[in-house]
Parts: structure tokens; C-alpha cells; sequence
């Protein structure tokens, strides 16, 4: 155990010096939480991010929302879960010192992956359903999100996708697999609207944390405490 208390004093630590509020605390089950993901929720506070074409819906709300309900069903599949934010508010007054504080926690030591919640848009409204994004050149990230795609498209009934490679800092910064998720586009129709449905919400929560599971399952070790509790 001591991994994850070590974990949470860090975490409670770095919770101080900002002045975002700090996440709900973790509890400790009876089984030691297998893996460590990082989530992050894209934009926040006046970063609102993409805007709703016909509902002018807020990106940076739809990112907490469904990234809560990431957090929850990958706890209720056995992870340890740190969230870069848990309110509307952004972790600093400037974008530059926001993403600052934002990359910090994403460079957590000890993790297995982090996950980036976003929101997409563009000009031709007819493009639509969800987008999953690499960093360039790095194997693993790709690997992760070829399996966060595949679970999406699975459970929306859509035909399987590729995942992106990209250059995003979120993708870019931490030192283990990351993916940036792209949930659906704001700027299309039926996106714009299911995103706003919990349900849908929901859909999109469990297949993003059954397709970290799937591959954190196949690379990444079980931690020490959980394999003892297995023999």
C-alpha cells in the first residue's frame, strides 16, 4: 500500500499550492486499486473552449461532465483516479500558467496512462462522432488510443476509426501513454445534441474507461499490492 498513500500525499501536497479547488479525496477499498490513470478536463474558468453551434453549449461543462463519469467507471473498475479539476473553474488566472499546473499533474510519478477529455469542432457540420489523438511517434500512446477508439465505436454503433496522431501538449508532456479524446463535435447536429444527454454521456464515459482497461489489462503490471492480494 505504500505506492498509493505515497501517491496521495503528493497529490494532497500539490492540491495545496494551487488555487483550484482540490479533488475529493480517494478512499481505499478493500482491494488496492490495480492501475493509476490521470484524467484531464480540457479548458475551464473564461477558457471556455468550443462553443455549441445551435445550444452554444460550453465545451469546458460537457468536458466535467463526461470526464466525471469517466473518473467514476474507471473507479469502479479498480483505478486510482487524479483529476486535473473538479469544478468549472480554470487552475490559474492565465492559460499559459493554467496549462502550467495542468502539465504538473499530468507528469505525476507513478501513473499507468492519462486521459484528456475534450470536445471537437469544425467547419463542415456534416462531420461528426467521437476522435481519439496520439502524440506522433509514440507507440504505446498509439496503442492506448486505438483502444479507447475501438470501445467507442463499438458501443455507438459506428464504424472503427484510426486513431490520430497529433502534437498536443497533454499528449506531448507526461512521460507515459497519454490520449487526448475528442467525445463528438459541437458544431454538428446530433452531436451537439447527444452530448448534453446523459445517457449518452454514460456511453461514451464506459466505453472510454473499457478501452483503457483493455489496455492497461495487456501493458501495463498489475501493482505490487493488488498481485499479493490475488495469491
Amino acid at each position: 500500500m505504500k505506492r498509493i498513500f505515497s501517491l496521495l500525499l503528493s497529490f494532497f501536497l500539490l492540491g495545496c499550492a494551487m488555487p483550484a479547488a482540490p479533488c475529493e479525496p480517494y478512499t481505499l477499498t478493500a482491494e488496492p486499486p490495480a492501475y493509476f490513470v490521470i484524467l484531464d478536463y480540457g479548458h475551464g474558468g473564461a477558457d471556455v473552449g468550443a462553443i455549441g453551434v445551435d445550444t452554444g453549449v460550453y465545451e469546458s461543462d460537457l468536458n466535467l461532465l463526461i470526464g466525471e463519469r469517466v473518473a467514476r467507471a474507471l473507479e469502479d473498475r479498480g483505478c486510482f483516479v487524479l483529476r486535473t479539476r473538479t469544478s468549472a473553474d480554470a487552475l490559474a488566472d492565465t492559460k499559459r500558467d493554467d496549462m502550467a499546473k495542468r502539465g504538473a499533474i499530468l507528469c505525476t510519478e507513478g501513473a499507468d496512462c492519462t486521459v484528456s477529455i475534450h470536445m471537437n469542432k469544425f467547419g463542415d457540420r456534416r462531420v461528426k462522432g467521437p476522435m481519439c489523438y496520439f502524440q506522433a511517434g509514440a507507440d504505446e500512446g498509439q496503442a492506448l488510443a486505438q483502444c479507447v477508439i475501438d470501445a467507442l465505436c463499438a458501443a455507438l454503433g459506428r464504424d472503427s476509426r484510426l486513431a490520430n496522431p497529433g502534437n498536443n501538449y497533454v499528449t506531448r508532456i507526461p512521460s507515459v501513454p497519454s490520449v487526448l479524446v475528442e467525445c463528438g463535435f459541437l458544431s454538428n447536429p446530433e452531436d451537439e445534441q447527444a452530448l448534453q444527454d446523459p445517457d449518452y454521456q454514460q456511453t461514451l464515459a464506459d466505453a472510454i474507461a473499457d478501452g483503457v482497461i483493455a489496455y492497461l489489462s495487456e501493458r501495463a503490471p498489475v501493482s505490487e499490492d493488488a498481485a499479493a492480494q490475488d495469491r
